[in-house]
């Protein structure tokens, strides 16, 4: 089950990866769009996967190991205390905001997808 659980956070680091160096690419690196996404998207997924009530074998694997390298809660904070330290409250803020309130939004609405699915 480790090894499992390992290649599941390995690919969900890579996707991570990719999709981080493309949104910055895309959309630059001042304000940190590509962690948002990536936190977003993973909150609500793992709703979806909760809701789903599936075994918990592949609930470890999808959602601590697959998602759990796909999120990042330790690049929201470093990303969040960069805003700050180049005085960028403002940003700073909506950052803070949009990540919890989004978050957890769409983790909740995540949950009730995957309750009627």
């Amino acid at each position: 089950m480790v090894g499992i659980l390992g290649i599941g956070a390995s690919l969900g680091a890579c996707v991570r990866y990719f999709l981080t160096n493309f949104g910055k690419k895309h959309f630059g690196i001042h304000f940190p769009f590509a962690t948002l996404f990536l936190n977003v998207t993973g909150a609500l997924l793992l709703g979806i996967l909760t809701g789903l009530k599936l075994n918990s074998a592949i609930t470890t694997v999808l959602g601590t190991g697959f998602l759990g390298g796909y999120t990042t809660f330790s690049t929201f904070n470093t990303e969040l205390f960069t805003l700050l330290d180049d005085k960028d409250y403002r940003g700073a803020f909506i950052y803070f905001v949009i990540s919890y309130v989004v978050g957890i939004s769409f983790a909740f609405l995540g949950l009730m997808i995957g309750h009627k699915i």
